[in-house]
């Protein structure tokens, strides 16, 4: 059966110390269903995504410059959502492929050192905004035990829509976006810490629907 979803899944260069990327990357693709494979390598990753129709990013870095690999890695996702695939960057993909502008653009934010930070991983409370969008029409707010993103660096262009927030230091931060590129529709969550963030039947219910939207499902 042909592959409909890849996760990238972070090692190496496109990894840190804080994340069990390969577990919560196990999880996601248990979850999401279809035919999943993840894999490790930039090198693989163009020939992985022959004929699929969703991407995954779970990944991060523990750096602060660019390596030849964020490059090839950036053509391969321009050919993917050339054709019209999807994307779902999860968590600390916000801090994956640093200096790299494209990457940055298509999610519609990345961590940046010295402003974004996050409160004390634990139970929280992650809120839906009324935006009317597909991927929550008939959800709730959240209860999830995970960090919660504060202060990313939002790229004013991207035009993002957020369907779930958090609230912390008095203001109200974006932590669930939707936005569409041409015929590509793309979705960061900045949920996926861990596979505790997992446990939660709210996030279960909103990764499916996320992947869901994302295949064109609805």
């Amino acid at each position: 059966m042909p592959v409909d979803t890849v996760i990238f899944s972070g090692e190496g260069p496109h990894a840190d110390p804080w994340h069990r990327l390969a577990e919560t990357s196990a999880t996601i693709g248990d979850l999401i269903g279809g035919p999943v494979t993840i894999v490790t390598s930039v090198d693989r990753l163009a020939a992985a995504l022959d004929g699929a129709r969703l991407l995954v990013v779970n990944a991060s870095a523990d750096r602060s410059t660019p390596i030849r690999e964020d490059e090839d890695f950036a053509r391969v996702l321009d050919g993917f959502l050339g054709r019209g695939g999807s994307l779902l960057a999860t968590h600390s993909a916000t801090l994956a492929f640093p200096g790299l502008p494209r990457w940055r653009s298509t999610i519609g934010a990345a961590w940046e050192h010295g402003r974004t930070f996050h409160p004390p991983i634990g139970p929280s409370r992650i809120r839906r905004t009324r935006v009317e969008h597909p991927i929550t029409i008939g959800l709730g707010d959240i209860e999830v035990h995970d960090e919660r993103y504060t202060d990313l660096a939002l790229v004013e262009s991207a035009d993002v829509v957020p369907l779930y927030v958090h609230d912390e230091g008095g203001a109200t931060h974006p932590l669930v976006w939707a936005r569409t590129a041409g015929t590509s529709r793309i979705v960061y969550s900045a949920l996926g810490h861990d596979v505790r963030s997992y446990e939660s039947s709210g996030h279960v219910e909103l990764l499916g629907r996320i992947a869901a939207w994302l295949r064109h499902e609805t």
